[in-house]
């Protein structure tokens, strides 16, 4: 079961938090690596495990599945940050009438 943790640091540390978040996840990747490693050595055996490598599969596909969501929450927070510390240029506002739009469309004033 996945739950969510939620801390605050200064707007100024997202970035660096960001990075030691994904830095975390380092470690999976070198267990798929190692892992899918595991794998190809085991078909290669004469009598391969099936049963064993199906396992191990799983686990990489569990772990990979588990970086992505990371990944994927690290790319809210950046875009948060991002959204946060350079705010889209406002848009000017314009404003029509309704003889305005009357007249745009062609229509006149009944009067």
């Amino acid at each position: 079961m996945r739950v969510k943790l939620q801390y605050s640091v200064e707007l100024d540390e997202v970035p660096e938090v960001v990075a030691e978040l994904i830095e975390d996840e380092g470690s999976r990747l070198t267990y798929c690596d190692h892992t899918i490693d595991t794998i190809c050595d085991a078909l290669r055996q004469e009598d391969p495990n099936i049963a064993f490598i199906i396992k191990k599969i799983d686990s990489v596909r569990q772990s990979l599945g588990s970086l992505d969501t990371r990944l994927q929450e690290m790319e809210g927070l950046l875009s948060g940050y991002d959204a946060t510390v350079n705010p889209p240029a406002p848009q000017p506002v314009v404003s029509t009438s309704v003889e305005d739009t009357q007249e745009f469309h062609g229509q006149e004033d009944p009067e």
